[in-house]
């Protein structure tokens, strides 16, 4: 399945914006992969690893990404030094606060949204960053999710916005989904790159 949306989304890209090919990598190795596994401290999905073999992430991903509106897609280091940064930056603010704020009475006060099950925290060790928008918002993959939730789910997670939503309960469902709506015409292509952005 992970081939196959690959092949769609690199047919789509050649057809109709082929800029947002150019940063591509060729796929990592079985190495490189175990190297990442043993700094995370755990395995990676199954259908994400497939896609890794694949692609192993971009060289840029700006301006032109191949995920669109998502973000620059992560390889092997990338998600290494993401979830380096992000752990210890989560790390160091709350060391620095005397008290966390309560997520469920920020819920209710309208301060955070949350959708779907996922846990609001700046980061957690167990997220696998798979896509970054320059930092401003990063998609993982949840192995620790909320009750309810699905191991190795997609989620999004905009810290300036006071946002967490789950977007697709694997990455294969997320890639398989994003290919077809390609094919389908749901994005237009601006800059040699696929949005669904209103044009202004």
């Amino acid at each position: 399945m992970i081939a196959e949306s690959w092949e769609k989304i690199i047919e789509w890209g050649n057809r109709n914006a082929p800029e947002m090919l150019t940063d591509l990598n060729p796929g990592a190795s079985e190495e490189q992969i175990a190297v990442l596994e043993v700094e995370l401290g755990q395995s990676i999905p199954a259908d994400f690893r497939e896609s890794l073999l694949i692609h192993n992430g971009e060289s840029d991903g700006w301006p032109c990404k191949v995920f669109a509106d998502y973000g620059a897609y992560l390889g092997t280091e990338g998600i290494l030094e993401n979830w380096k940064q992000r752990k210890q930056i989560a790390a160091e603010i709350e060391n620095y606060m005397d008290e966390m704020p309560d997520p469920e009475q920020q819920i209710r006060d309208g301060i955070i949204t949350v959708e779907g099950p996922v846990r609001p925290k700046l980061f957690l060790k167990d997220w696998i960053p798979i896509m970054d928008s320059n930092g401003d918002v990063f998609w993982a993959l949840d192995m620790n999710p909320a009750e309810d939730g699905i191991p190795g789910q997609v989620i999004a997670v905009d810290l300036e916005g006071c946002s967490w939503m789950v977007v697709a309960d694997s990455f294969g469902s997320f890639i398989r989904d994003y290919a077809q709506a390609l094919k389908d015409g749901a994005y237009r292509v601006v800059d040699g790159q696929p949005t669904k952005e209103e044009e202004e």
